[in-house]
């Protein structure tokens, strides 16, 4: 990540999350999935900022509803991939990239949680705004798309650079990790990992950013490349979608 480009983690709600992505030298800044604006406001008059723009991942209202609140204290671009998303003025899709005077982003389709679900990815600074498609640990429910659209979703962020920091949309890690340990009792790699999570929360209340290089190793909803993931799913004959159907069906009920 570029010296001058700073992330602000927003909690929202109950367990939401927005981002404020600014750069210190040039004070513009971007602001991804409002739900709650004073926060937002609040830092972005604390800290002189001048907002860009605001982009949206999806149309569910945990992640659109501070969008009126922020347009009252500032007018600025909402970037969508939805016209029906409240006061959008950009309609993005698969494959655009969006600049601003700091920074750029990459739209990734990512349907499955939502059939408009989108993440923006910074390759120059090694950042993904996942949205509600891929949580630390775990990945949204399958809502408006299909088990194998989720999973192609998440194979699309596989893909990406191990060196990618990941801000997802949600505070869920504690509870998936939980889930994950209930399945797979004996990993000690996910013992391990809960103690550094617990320790992160601890020191900045918030188990964001996480590495996309980790969390290949560690989500089975992300990869399965771990020998205790396959055998599992070997042992059940599962293929891979059906592997993840069988995780996410549980998590559901979880």
């Amino acid at each position: 990540m570029t010296k001058n480009i700073q992330i602000e983690v927003i909690p929202q709600l109950k367990d939401n999350y927005s981002y404020l992505v600014y750069s210190d030298v040039k004070k513009l800044a971007v602001v991804i999935d409002p739900a709650e604006a004073t926060p937002i406001i609040e830092f972005i008059k604390d800290n002189n900022i001048t907002l860009s723009g605001i982009l949206i991942t999806h149309h569910h209202s945990d992640h659109t509803s501070g969008i009126n609140d922020i347009l009252n204290f500032h007018s600025t671009e909402i970037y969508s991939p939805n016209p029906n998303i409240n006061k959008t003025s950009k309609i993005i899709k698969e494959g655009e990239v969006i600049k601003f005077d700091f920074i750029e982003f990459e739209v990734i389709a990512t349907s499955g949680h939502t059939l408009d679900h989108i993440a923006y990815y910074s390759k120059k600074n090694n950042l993904l705004f996942s949205g509600d498609t891929l949580f630390r640990f775990g990945c949204g429910r399958v809502f408006e798309g299909t088990y194998d659209e989720m999973k192609h979703s998440l194979n699309k962020i596989e893909k990406l650079d191990d060196s990618t920091n990941v801000y997802c949309g949600h505070e869920y890690t504690i509870h998936n990790l939980k889930f994950l340990k209930g399945i797979f009792d004996n990993y000690n790699k996910l013992d391990k990992a809960e103690k550094e999570i617990f320790k992160q929360i601890k020191n900045t209340k918030s188990s964001m950013p996480f590495n996309l290089g980790d969390e290949k190793k560690l989500n089975p909803f992300l990869s399965l490349k771990s020998p205790t993931y396959r055998n599992f799913m070997e042992n059940k004959g599962f293929d891979d979608v059906k592997m993840f159907k069988y995780l996410r069906d549980l998590r559901n009920d979880y």
